[in-house]
């Protein structure tokens, strides 16, 4: 055992580290305009911005600093392009590989309006100011720059921020007339044309005569067409945010339906809601005014929407993705225990924190491994698949809000374990486990597959919609794997991984040790259960379910599967009990039926042919239904069957059966019994009644007739006095038996019984039909004035028909 333990373990880490190591290899192959050399965090980008900016203006007095990381999405595909023409080397040593990803700086006065800033600056990875613009309004005034003084002030501003005027051609003068003033744009092109004819390079920029500083350019004719490229993935993106919104109704009906039924509980899926709720508010509390940079909420300023909208995203779509992987588990967990409970064992144990056991260390060292494993697996993918097909472009890589935060770590997590909570327990614990009892394990696999590639966001994605589906696919279908081969816990980390060490990798392989830390605490935080149990897989101590850790709902669930068992068990007994009668004893047509109330009735009947040619006859009904009354009217059927047997004597039945009912039932349930014997060849009837309701003689002209007789029900005393009556019949009349829940059978919405004169009127008119099709026109009557609702009481009927 332990020997086997040691080679999973060994496999598993092999596996893992490979993953790793493909990432690492891969990356830079897929993704080759990564800054080759990222020296510069954010904070230290936010103060070369401040520093710079001075070189246009004062500073601005209570601003909003807003630093964001972002990729020039249409520069990448354009050197990606240009790539085979111009060779990688030439391309990263040329002044636009430096703006594919670069920090953003842009600082508002207290009172902008979003868009409005007062200054911008563009920091490259490696430090280097890319842009630096003061925004002029266009209403303000401003007068006309000279041509040569422009020239020579453009001049002194470029040189002094670095650049090298011997790489750039003469420059180009373009005036713009706004309202009051008249702008200059001072254009120097790039001597280098790696992008072909395709103009570039670095322009600086009048406001009348006002500098406003300079900003790189590229006069791409063909940017709206790459632009168009990139937007179906965005709007895929936006789809997928509105996916919560979409599927939240599903899971709330299936989790109504069976929290009503008391099959789901709520105490872990409050614990769900809570932790991911709460990873989506640290989100939103890490990046900030970052978050909502782009973002305008009508008359907001900039600084006003900084809050509004993390909070309009704390307040409706993190809430929805917790409630609805909350409630998916609730439904899931239900689903799941009723066939593989011990997929769960290893998540249940996490979360009631006995981390040190080889169920979560075998569990998490798969999730962890496996993870790592499957975004290095999908990298490779991406890194053999045509350009055209998957297009990877680091700017789809960095996942919203995160990259910019000041602890992006901690923000990237966050995100990617409020998201992965949602995504797999609703597609890997819910829909997988409520869709395989229908479809089947393989069919139930493809489906959720099939649906997660199309619906969730893929753990490594390309720029175009087939690639980042295929990807989808393919990730999504490891993970159905390992919740089918191996448990929730290990699909659910190495979603958690694969997500964030795929984002987390840029962080990871920059130069400066701060974003390197940003990058591999999230990893660390994931392989944390992992580290702390990682000792006891070698001790081989398994998480066993105590009664106590069974969720409420479970053992309500299993006890119900329990009675059930046990009604089904005495409904069969009592079943063999009642008699199937053939349709003529002794000369006498005979149709009976019994439908019980419930899984076990309280009435009983029987048809003894005795051996002087008589028959004898009974009706009975324990007061209500269920395992209770079932018990004892087995007893009382016994007693008849064997009284009968030694004498069948009306009154010697009564006082056995009363003594029985008396002495058994404790609870002083009372039993009705109408018992008869019928003499064919004489045509005589002695019958009596205790409690019962009377039986009905009906002639062959159709004239019904109560045979009444009054006695106290059994049980009630321990001694009965019962007064047996006779009665003379004619050839061809009918007897017909029936209990209670025949007469006092009502609809759903009234309280009006079927009754008796119903019954009498049913009797009559079918009093010329066979036995079995005046018992069915009585039950059909029934049927008709009570609708399709459940019985409330046990309807039998016994009809006899003489020769």
């Amino acid at each position: 055992m332990l020997r086997n333990k040691g080679q999973d373990l060994l496999v598993w880490g092999l596996l893992g580290a490979a993953g790793l190591a493909l990432l690492v290899w891969a990356f830079p192959r897929i993704y080759p305009f990564y800054p080759p050399s990222w020296t510069v965090n954010k904070a230290e980008a936010t103060a070369i911005a401040l520093e710079r900016m001075r070189d246009l203006g004062p500073p601005v007095e209570d601003p909003l600093v807003v630093t964001t990381l972002e990729g020039f999405s249409t520069l990448e595909e354009r050197l990606h392009r240009a790539l085979p023409a111009a060779g990688l080397e030439r391309l990263r040593g040329d002044m636009l590989a430096r703006e594919t990803l670069r920090w953003h700086v842009r600082v508002y006065p207290p009172r902008a309006r979003p868009g409005q800033f007062t200054y911008r600056v563009i920091v490259s990875p490696r430090g280097e100011v890319v842009d630096l613009l003061q925004r002029v309004p266009p209403e303000e005034e401003g007068g006309v720059v000279d041509s040569a003084d422009a020239r020579r002030r453009a001049d002194t501003l470029l040189a002094a921020q670095g650049f090298d005027l011997a790489d750039f051609a003469e420059p180009v003068l373009r005036r713009t007339e706004q309202r009051a003033r008249t702008d200059l744009a001072v254009r120097y092109r790039h001597r280098d044309a790696a992008l072909g004819e395709i103009p570039y390079g670095v322009e600086v920029l009048f406001a009348g005569e006002q500098l406003a500083g300079f900003a790189s350019f590229v006069d791409d004719p063909e940017a709206n067409e790459l632009q168009a490229r990139l937007q179906p993935i965005a709007l895929m993106s936006q789809f997928r945010m509105m996916v919560p919104v979409l599927l939240f109704p599903l899971v709330g009906f299936y989790f109504l339906r069976r929290y009503h039924a008391g099959e789901v509980g709520v105490r872990r899926s409050v614990e769900i809601f809570v932790l991911a709720y709460g990873a989506g508010i640290l989100l939103m509390l890490i990046t900030g005014a970052t978050s909502s940079e782009g973002n305008s909420f009508g008359l907001l300023s900039r600084r006003q929407v900084a809050w509004a909208f993390p909070v309009q995203l704390v307040v409706l779509w993190f809430p929805l993705m917790a409630l609805v992987a909350a409630l998916s588990w609730s439904v899931g967990e239900a689903a799941s225990r009723e066939r593989w409970g011990r997929k769960l064992a290893a998540f249940d144990a996490l979360f009631q924190r006995q981390w040190g056991n080889a169920t979560v260390a075998a569990s998490a060292l798969r999730g962890v491994a496996a993870g790592l494993a499957l975004a290095g697996g999908l990298h490779l993918l991406l890194w053999l698949l045509p350009d055209s097909f998957a297009a990877p472009r680091l700017t789809v890589t960095l996942g919203p809000w995160w990259e910019s935060a000041g602890w992006a770590g901690l923000a990237l997590l966050a995100f990617t374990l409020c998201y992965t909570l949602f995504t797999e327990l609703l597609a890997r614990l819910f829909l997988l486990s409520a869709s395989v009892k229908r479809i089947g394990r393989w069919g139930a696999g493809l489906l959720v597959t099939v649906l997660s590639a199309l619906l969730f966001w893929p753990m490594v994605s390309g720029s175009t919609v087939a690639g980042s589906l295929l990807l989808g696919f393919l990730g999504a279908a490891g993970l159905v794997a390992l919740f089918l081969a191996y448990d929730l816990l290990t699909a659910l980390l190495a979603a958690l991984m694969g997500g964030v060490v795929t984002q987390a990798l840029p962080f990871l392989l920059a130069d400066d040790p701060f974003l390197r830390f940003q990058g591999a605490l999230p990893l660390l935080i994931i392989a944390l259960p992992m580290l702390v149990s990682l000792r006891a897989l070698a001790g081989g101590r398994e998480f066993v379910y105590r009664w106590e850790d069974v969720p409420p709902h479970v053992r309500r669930i299993a006890e119900r599967e329990r009675q059930s068992v046990e009604l089904e068990t005495a409904r069969r007994i009592q079943s063999s009990i009642l008699p199937e009668l053939p349709a003529q004893l002794n000369g006498v047509q005979v149709a009976h039926s019994y439908l019980p109330a419930s899984e076990v009735g309280g009435d009983f009947y029987d048809v003894l042919a005795l051996e002087d040619g008589r028959l004898a006859l009974a009706v009975g009904d324990v007061a209500g239904h269920g395992v209770s009354s079932g018990l004892v009217m087995s007893m009382a059927k016994s007693a008849l069957a064997v009284q009968v047997t030694f004498d069948p004597d009306v009154g010697q039945v009564f006082r056995t059966l009363n003594r029985t009912v008396f002495q058994t039932a404790r609870k002083r349930l009372l039993a009705t019994l109408c018992y008869a014997i019928l003499d064919p060849v004489r045509r005589e009837l002695l019958y009596a009644s205790a409690g019962h309701l009377f039986p009905y003689r009906i002639g062959r002209d159709g004239r019904v007739e109560a045979l009444e007789s009054v006695s106290y029900p059994l049980g009630v005393r321990d001694v009965i006095d019962v007064l047996p009556k006779e009665a003379h019949l004619d050839a061809g009349d009918t007897l017909f038996l029936f209990s209670d829940g025949i007469v006092e059978a009502h609809p759903e919405d009234s309280e009006e019984p079927f009754g008796f004169d119903r019954l009498e009127a049913v009797l009559a008119a079918n009093a010329h039909e066979p036995v079995s099709r005046l018992r069915d026109a009585v039950l059909a009557a029934v049927e008709r004035h009570t609708g399709d609702i459940p019985r409330e009481d046990d309807q039998t009927v016994l009809v006899l028909r003489l020769p």
